[in-house]
């Protein structure tokens, strides 16, 4: 009897080891869960990161390529800029939004588009300019069929935006915007009205940079 105990001791403890041993496996289990979950989230946002960077570096190889085609003298017309491989054409005049078009299309080229332009992008010399310029964003000013997906409010109107090159702009205003044109001031993109002979502002012509365009 007593050995039969002392059996059935021994086989109790070894069951008690093997319990407290399978607990404290399944807490590494858990804690390495918990670490791979961790390392797979810095990875993945590591990798996105570098895809990213990776894209600009395409951007700037493909911009550094084309200026490499050009010098400094033939890649814009006289009294143009160069920046980002783009001819930007500055007005010392006002003139509504329209006559601003029209002058740029005078030109071979169109009013400025912005949207693949980021905040650390945006020239230094206009977000310190005191002066705003006409840029090429209009409110709804391109066919509803390609859009419509877009909501109206209750008079019938539409807050869609679109650029010059028929693109929606994609970054709304926050509230009900105050204007069916756009300028650029202090580096920002705000609406502003330009319904009458009145609102007059300074304008951004743009075209692409490159040896053998007609310049006018």
């Amino acid at each position: 009897m007593r050995q039969w105990e002392e059996v059935e001791g021994s086989e109790r403890g070894e069951l008690q080891r093997a319990w407290h041993e399978g607990n404290i496996s399944q807490l590494e289990l858990d804690r390495l869960s918990l670490e791979l979950r961790r390392v797979t989230g810095v990875l993945g946002r590591t990798e996105r990161e570098m895809q990213e960077l990776q894209g600009r570096l395409n951007s700037s190889e493909s911009t550094v390529a084309l200026l490499r085609s050009c010098t400094a003298i033939d890649c814009c017309p006289s009294g143009w800029l160069l920046y980002r491989g783009k001819c930007l054409f500055i007005s010392s005049e006002k003139k509504t939004w329209e006559d601003s078009r029209d002058e740029c299309e005078k030109t071979y080229s169109q009013l400025l588009v912005t949207k693949s332009w980021s905040r650390w992008t945006v020239p230094t010399f206009l977000k310190n300019a005191d002066v705003s310029y006409w840029i090429g964003l209009q409110k709804g000013s391109f066919p509803w069929y390609d859009y419509g997906w877009l909501e109206e409010d209750s008079e019938g109107d539409s807050e869609a935006w679109f650029w010059v090159d028929g693109s929606l702009y994609e970054r709304p205003w926050k509230s009900k915007s105050n204007g069916t044109c756009a300028i650029i001031s202090h580096g920002s993109i705000k609406p502003a009205q330009c319904t009458g002979p009145s609102d007059l502002h300074l304008w951004i012509c743009e075209k692409a940079a490159g040896p053998s365009l007609p310049f006018k």
